[in-house]
């Protein structure tokens, strides 16, 4: 009676310790299924540059969104030698979408802005959209810019309710939903933004691409999150994504801008300058100036849309820009005052208000045209051009100086042997000229009216030793006589 009882404890106790032991294995079996992205619906895209000069690492964007809650969940690495690394939700930048992540200030750690682009130019930040950052053991270098060989910067990261936005929205039966991605500009030393501001400012980007992923396999509504690595190695592979086109960019424009403005102010302008006080060659002087005053206007065009692609220089309020505007402007003015002054002159020969004002305000224009270069150079973020700058700016200084004031000293030697050669022996005034060598006033147009000799008087008649006499008057030809008698007034 007993022993069915015996065995039936027996089995209910072999029972739970083979449910025990099924419970402990399952445990291994859902971590890897979870590491393996079994258990999380997900779409993958990777792209390998084929020129990548900085590392063979590429670049990974993996999508798991939330169908109920509207938020989505993704992984996305990048070459930490880029500064910073995006992707937008949109066949193009125009309208949508973006996230973009680089290095946090520490220079280690890892920041996230979800930004909106109206245009070809910096998207803005988007604060409707907030996102964190998500870590776990299983999610390879979460959140942070890794070192040594094929370094990457990575983020994992969930934002919520960013299915749609301001000009568009994710389609969850789309089967080629449109992406588009890209990275910023790079060095061999890594990324030069590091930044905690959702606002940091961004350069163009080094190259751009788009993409396309089947949204019906990166949507669930029950398993959700962070897509682990597909394969081995704790990498991923495309799967569910389709590579459509990339392209390099390199916007030659900022260069160009900055190369003709610091030849004009440092070597063209100082040379018409040059030109004039030097040479006296006032017709080479105005095509000099003319064609620097060309050239300006065209850079300051082309700095002026450059700056609106830019957060941080579409308003025009940095001292940069500022004191370009206001050179051009001085530019223009100058430019009117010396047309005006030469106009008079050539009709009067005579000084104008406009000349005195044109020659005093060309070295200043000068002057702050150099100065305003190095802080062009710290606000396009590239401090490290202005150490070359200031060199090449004294070695060009030392020039100018040299010619100007040498040709003076040369002029002024030149002018004193002329005077000595003027003269005659034991320094008597050579016969026929009197002094009357160098005109006392006016320019070259008058000086030839001041270069003859004075005229010649008749020598006075000889009466020897004996004064002349005061005689009534008669003509010169019979000596000096006494001055006319003049009635006197009646009383």
């Amino acid at each position: 009676m007993y022993a069915w009882r015996f065995w039936l404890k027996m089995l209910s106790s072999i029972l739970a310790t083979t449910l025990a032991a099924l419970s402990l294995l399952s445990v291994p079996t859902a971590y890897a299924a979870d590491t393996n992205s079994s258990s999380i619906p997900a779409a993958v895209f990777s792209y390998t540059p084929p020129h990548n000069e900085y590392s063979d690492t590429q670049f990974v964007f993996a999508l798991n969104v939330d169908q109920d809650k509207q938020d989505v969940y993704f992984h996305m690495s990048a070459p930490s030698g880029n500064d910073w690394m995006a992707v937008g939700f949109g066949h193009q930048m125009a309208g949508s979408l973006m996230f973009v992540a680089y290095a946090s200030q520490n220079g280690t750690g890892m920041t996230l802005s979800p930004r909106v682009a109206t245009g070809h130019s910096e998207p803005s930040y988007y604060d409707n959209i907030k996102c964190t950052m998500v870590y776990a053991d299983d999610l390879p270098n979460s959140n942070i810019v890794s070192s040594g060989n094929n370094s990457t910067m990575t983020v994992n990261a969930m934002c919520s309710n960013a299915t749609k936005w301001l000009e568009g929205s994710l389609d969850f039966t789309n089967k080629a939903q449109p992406f588009v991605f890209a990275v910023g500009p790079g060095s061999p030393g890594g990324s030069n933004l590091q930044s905690n501001s959702m606002t940091a400012g961004l350069r163009r980007h080094e190259a751009y691409g788009t993409f396309t992923m089947d949204m019906t396999k990166a949507v669930s509504s029950t398993d959700v999150g962070v897509p682990r690595p597909n394969s081995s190695g704790s990498s991923y592979t495309q799967t569910d994504a389709t590579f459509q086109t990339a392209k390099a960019d390199n916007d030659p424009a900022p260069a160009i801008h900055a190369l003709i403005m610091c030849v004009m102010f440092v070597i063209v302008f100082p040379l018409g300058a040059l030109i004039l006080r030097v040479f006296n060659r006032v017709f080479l002087h105005a095509w000099v100036q003319g064609l620097g005053f060309v050239l300006v206007t065209m850079a300051s065009a082309g700095g002026i849309v450059i700056s609106m692609q830019y957060n941080r220089s579409k308003h025009f309020a940095s001292a940069h820009q500022i004191i370009g505007i206001l050179l051009f402007l001085a530019l223009l003015s100058q430019l009117g005052l010396g047309i005006i002054h030469h106009r008079i002159y050539k009709k009067q020969q005579r000084p104008t208000i406009m000349g005195k004002i044109h020659k005093y305000l060309g070295p200043g224009i000068i002057l702050f045209g150099v100065i305003n270069a190095p802080l062009g150079f710290v606000f396009a973020g590239n401090p490290h051009l202005c150490l070359p700058y200031i060199v090449i700016v004294i070695l060009m200084a030392i020039i100018y100086l040299t010619v100007r004031f040498g040709s003076r000293i040369c002029c002024r030697g030149r002018r004193q042997k002329q005077q000595q050669s003027n003269m005659g022996p034991a320094g008597a005034m050579p016969s026929g000229q009197d002094g009357y060598v160098q005109p006392q006033f006016g320019g070259p147009a008058q000086g030839a009216a001041y270069m003859q000799a004075p005229p010649a008087y008749g020598r006075m008649p000889s009466y020897g030793s004996e004064d002349v006499p005061l005689r009534p008057y008669q003509s010169q030809s019979s000596g000096i006589g006494a001055p006319p008698a003049y009635p006197r007034p009646m009383v």
